[in-house]
């Protein structure tokens, strides 16, 4: 008698999706999560050691001026001034735009490529919300090269005077300025580099349209302050930088021996206003790049 085949059997398990039961932290949760991914992608956290070398270099490159300026100071006194708190900035710039060119296209170049802003704005957050987290994120980190080495500069002047408390007194009263300043620069820097980079298609096009905007800038700034006349009034107003200068100048004080400010001629005031454009016409950039996108 023939054996009788064998069956075939098995289980089916439920693989199907879970309900989430745990806490929701709602839409500050996400903005707060939008800002923290942002800052781990600038300084390349969690990524290959080649991505952390453009960040972390540039912010080294940005307080080790302060740290040889603190150095002479403690060994020289005040015989040799390299740098001081108005001069700082102007005199590292260079690295300013590169750091944004570079680090800006990692915030939103590559949300728009993968086509994954319709699920940020699916829920909780808004198009507002976004654009802000982002630019939060930008803006803290530029604060690595805008703020943190002028502080430096100033604990050393502090820490390396022999009355550390009398030095304090003397120095105190540059405190705001240098914070003012170091966000000033960093919330304007990091608004551009968003609005050029949210209109870009491929970080290689976002960062040299970054570069381009400063060094075309600063190139004809020169130029026009070499030819004088009337042109030498308008060399701060095509270089970025130039008029970040002017603004901190008017908000706070001192002058830059390098700065086309001082030759230009022109009230310290027009130089806020121009900000003012600069953040108006970068922040519309951003809002209607992102109010065109579906979800």
């Amino acid at each position: 008698m023939n054996e009788s085949p064998e069956v075939a059997t098995g289980t089916i398990y439920d693989i199907g999706y879970r309900g989430y039961d745990g806490p929701r932290l709602g839409r500050r949760g996400a903005i707060g999560a939008i800002v923290g991914a942002g800052l781990r992608a600038v300084f390349g956290l969690g990524r290959s050691a080649r991505s952390k070398i453009l960040p972390w270099g540039a912010v080294v490159l940005a307080v080790l001026p302060a740290g040889v300026a603190v150095a002479i100071r403690v060994l020289a006194g005040d015989i040799i001034e390299l740098y001081n708190y108005e001069n700082y900035l102007w005199e590292i710039g260079a690295l300013l735009p590169i750091f944004v060119a570079a680090q800006a296209p990692e915030l939103v170049v590559n949300d728009m490529r993968h086509r994954v802003l319709p699920l940020y704005f699916s829920r909780p957050i808004s198009r507002y919300d976004y654009v802000v987290s982002k630019l939060t994120a930008l803006t803290l980190a530029l604060l690595a090269l805008t703020l943190l080495p002028v502080i430096l500069l100033f604990a050393g002047r502090v820490l390396g005077s022999e009355d550390a408390l009398g030095a304090l007194g003397d120095e105190i009263g540059a405190l705001p300025g240098i914070i003012g300043s170091g966000v000033l620069h960093a919330v304007v820097l990091a608004s551009i580099g968003l609005a050029i980079c949210a209109v870009a298609g491929r970080r290689a096009y976002a960062a040299g349209a970054v570069l381009a905007v400063f060094l075309i800038g600063s190139v004809m700034s020169g130029t026009f302050e070499a030819q004088g006349g009337a042109l030498e009034g308008f060399a701060p107003f095509v270089n970025p930088l130039a008029i970040l200068d002017g603004a901190r100048q008017w908000l706070f004080g001192g002058t830059v021996a390098g700065s086309p400010v001082s030759d230009a001629g022109i009230a310290l005031p027009v130089y806020g206003l121009a900000v003012a454009v600069i953040l108006a016409v970068s922040w519309l950039v951003l809002a209607i790049r992102y109010r065109s996108v579906t979800t």
